[in-house]
């Protein structure tokens, strides 16, 4: 019997061990660095857009680092709508999105948009973490409250995939109108667990989810492991969620269709699932499609001849990539208006 309880123990050890080590590793290949875009892709800047302006800001975050980005407005626009706050996805910053930023100006609002800790233009050794794009955006928020010529101006924030998630914690903040959340996940932890061994080994994702729920609590204190569907049913303020059907970077079974099922009977939350659309519904099906056909090409041919996989960059023809969805774009649009016409 004793034989077998050690036997029993060191199994568990083992196995604590394994997972302890696998998720340290997850931990630290995705937060421990810095995301400066990929050098091989152009970033559309303001002056890529007729009449769209750029202002720099920069404001400090919780660590006393600097986060940088502009004010995009037109140059006809003397009264905006609002101000929209911002919130970019991982892997780049936030001129990633210029094209869906330039729509917001040209429909009538001034749009502030900045780089997380550890992305682009922002100060920072590395990401931190996913809980971190939260107090950044808490941050720009109170940057945002602090200046008399945004006063006015009712603030609605916008995010996109990690940006989702950021803006679904953040938008019970002061001062802010309401917000759209795009793709955006439950809980950092969890999806950085359903994305590595979740893909291999599902059965598996709870043991890494809960060591990474540990490492953040580690890292981010009280401020650790936000949740998505906590921090909305906490507020009332309204909320626009969208997602792909087809989206498998933010697993949609996993996050939209839980999104979903929670708050389907709520006043405050509207949803919208794109039927076909994957992890960039705003987007086209075309653009959709062809941003997937170009990329995967490109990540094939990069394991045989690293040149060919050059060309393939260069030859990207990025009106195809960011063609958007009309549609999507005035659904968007439509539901900031309808909330700030609200008294």
């Amino acid at each position: 019997m004793i034989s077998a309880l050690i036997i029993l123990f060191c199994i568990l050890l083992a196995f604590f061990l394994i997972m302890f080590v696998l998720s340290l590793k997850v931990q630290f290949s995705i937060y421990n660095k810095r995301y400066d875009g990929n050098k091989n892709l152009r970033y559309f800047s303001a002056g890529d857009f007729q009449g769209l302006l750029a202002e720099s800001i920069e404001f400090s975050s919780d660590k006393g680092q600097t986060l940088r980005g502009y004010l995009y407005r037109d140059a006809n626009t003397k009264s905006p709508k609002a101000l929209i706050i911002f919130s970019h996805g991982y892997g780049a910053g936030h001129t990633a999105y210029t094209t869906e930023l330039n729509y917001f100006v040209r429909a009538g609002f001034w749009v502030l948009a900045y780089d997380g800790t550890g992305c682009v233009l922002s100060e920072g050794r590395n990401l931190k973490g996913f809980d971190q794009g939260v107090i950044d955006l808490r941050y720009a928020i109170r940057y945002v409250n602090k200046e008399p010529r945004f006063a006015p101006l009712k603030k609605i924030l916008v995010g996109h995939s990690w940006g989702g998630f950021s803006v679904m914690n953040a938008v019970g903040e002061d001062g802010i109108g309401g917000a759209v959340a795009i793709c955006g996940f439950i809980s950092g932890a969890k999806v950085l667990a359903q994305n590595s061994i979740g893909r291999k080994i599902p059965a598996l994702t709870f043991a890494v989810e809960w060591f990474l729920k540990l490492f953040a609590r580690i890292s981010f204190g009280k401020n650790a492991n936000q949740n998505s569907i906590r921090s909305l049913q906490a507020t009332e303020k309204p909320i626009f969620l969208l997602y792909g059907s087809e989206d498998r970077t933010v697993s949609f079974p996993k996050n939209g269709e839980v999104m979903k099922k929670t708050f389907q009977s709520s006043d405050h939350v509207k949803i919208l699932i794109c039927k076909g659309k994957a992890h960039n519904p705003y987007l086209s099906m075309s653009a959709e499609k062809t941003m997937k056909e170009t990329f995967s090409q490109i990540a094939k041919m990069k394991k045989k001849d690293s040149v060919a996989a050059k060309i393939l960059y260069e030859a990207i023809d990025y009106s195809k990539i960011t063609e958007e969805d009309p549609e999507i774009m005035r659904e968007i649009v439509s539901f900031i208006d309808g909330v700030i016409q609200k008294k």
